[in-house]
């Protein structure tokens, strides 16, 4: 007699369990996807001169580097106000290089990267930008990823 030979056939009491458990995790995979998608948005959220990004200590050292090379020509409170305006918007590494490379005057780029950026937090400072407990970074990354933001009033 010939034995027929059997093959475990796919469908049968266990599909259901498996059916039910190939949605579960379908459901948990939309689930995470989602979540983390949404997570992804806020932390991809472009931070902004308004969020404490420097340290009053760093303005303090800033304004001490600004009194001693930019004073011959600009004024203590220069960068204060509307002058600032048309940056609305802006990285604020576009904002450093527009001064680490032209100022000062007769010997532009001659100060520290540290110089220049404690200098920024001076001007955003003056601009009644909040400060925190953090350092601005010198790093041109972190700068790229920070929009200057105006303040509404004055």
């Amino acid at each position: 007699m010939a034995m027929e030979a059997r093959t475990a056939c796919p469908v049968g009491p266990a599909q259901p369990v498996s059916l039910a458990v190939g949605l579960f995790l379908l459901a948990a995979g939309i689930l995470f996807a989602t979540r983390a998608e949404g997570a992804g948005a806020r932390a991809a959220a472009p931070r902004t001169t308004r969020d404490r990004i420097y340290s009053v200590e760093q303005a303090d050292r800033g304004k001490q580097a600004y009194t001693r090379a930019c004073v011959q020509c600009h004024a203590l409170d220069f960068y204060g106000g509307d002058i600032m305006k048309p940056w609305d918007g802006g990285s604020l590494h576009d904002f450093y290089e527009s001064i680490a490379t032209t100022m000062p005057k007769g010997n532009p780029g001659s100060l520290k990267r540290r110089e220049y950026v404690d200098m920024v937090a001076y001007i955003l400072s003056l601009n009644r930008m909040p400060a925190g407990d953090r350092e601005l970074s010198t790093r041109a990354a972190d700068l790229k990823a920070i929009r200057i933001k105006w303040r509404t009033k004055s």
